[in-house]
């Protein structure tokens, strides 16, 4: 299940960083012309255009296809239409068939061609592409392991407030891995990516705390944590909950202090992103 959250989290990222950093909203419609014409007649105009040529167009039916807006969301489709965008050096679209090739999103996974695409990107400095080739950098057990690399990919695209190479970069910080060890370092970009609601950001920032690594120790801010990422639902709380422990460590008033902090969190970030997560 956390996988499959995840996924769907990347992404989401990855159409709201391709289509944004770069000033190019393209799904953006003239609401006027929307409510004069129907989902199929808007495609048909766009493959019209995209058959003659307009990169544009291209650009805008690949995303349809690949994160399945007016359409029925297609792989194959996608990879086509990107294709030509990809070629004229767009780095959206170039981060985009990364991605394809990287999760095989309906074609054959292939994770070279995806690296090459990464790179073409990142070229360009786009942040989504820095942090998914750091990633690969970073976990693959093959040819592409380079963890000095994976850090410095990983910093760039952290700096740009992706909260998935914050969470990747803070978890080499934790673990030293093509860096000197630093808890300081892990914490606080833990930190940054907990409040973007990264799930294993928030896990470790409430492990953080409860242990002092990195932070002063503060059961507060643990529990806190613990209560925002979720690790536990419903009335009864079971002993292997890290909470359970840390609980018996608090008082009724730190308890009680630190569920309402979490409340107030996902009040505040629930209306920050209009009900959705």
């Amino acid at each position: 299940m956390v996988l499959i959250m995840m996924r769907s989290l990347i992404l989401r990222a990855i159409l709201i960083a391709c289509l944004f950093m770069y000033g190019s909203w393209l799904f953006a419609q003239d609401e006027s012309k929307a409510a004069a014409t129907d989902f199929s007649d808007q495609i048909l105009l766009l493959e019209k255009k995209a058959n003659a040529g307009d990169i544009d167009a291209q650009s805008e039916l690949g995303f349809e296809y690949l994160f399945g807006g007016r359409v029925k969301a297609d792989g194959f489709k996608a990879e086509h239409w990107l294709l030509g965008p990809a070629n004229k050096g767009d780095p959206a679209a170039q981060t985009a068939l990364g991605y394809i090739y990287e999760e095989g999103v309906g074609v054959v996974p292939n994770l070279d061609a995806a690296v090459r695409w990464y790179m073409k990107a990142v070229d360009k400095d786009h942040p989504v592409a820095q942090s998914r080739l750091g990633y690969i950098y970073k976990t693959d057990k093959g040819q592409y392991r380079d963890y000095g690399a994976a850090v410095k990919l990983l910093e760039r695209a952290a700096s740009w407030g992706d909260e998935y190479a914050q969470a990747n970069l803070a978890d080499m910080y934790e673990k030293g891995l093509g860096t000197e060890k630093d808890l300081v370092a892990a914490a606080s970009w833990y930190s940054a990516a907990a409040v973007q609601n990264h799930l294993m950001a928030q896990k470790r920032m409430a492990h953080f705390y409860e242990h002092g690594l990195g932070v002063d120790q503060d059961y507060i801010k643990a529990y806190m944590w613990y209560d925002i990422a979720g690790v536990w639902e419903g009335e009864d709380m079971p002993q292997e909950d890290p909470r359970y422990a840390l609980a018996q460590k608090m008082t009724p008033e730190q308890l009680l202090r630190a569920r309402t902090l979490a409340n107030d969190w996902w009040s505040e970030h629930f209306t920050q992103k209009d009900g959705t997560f």
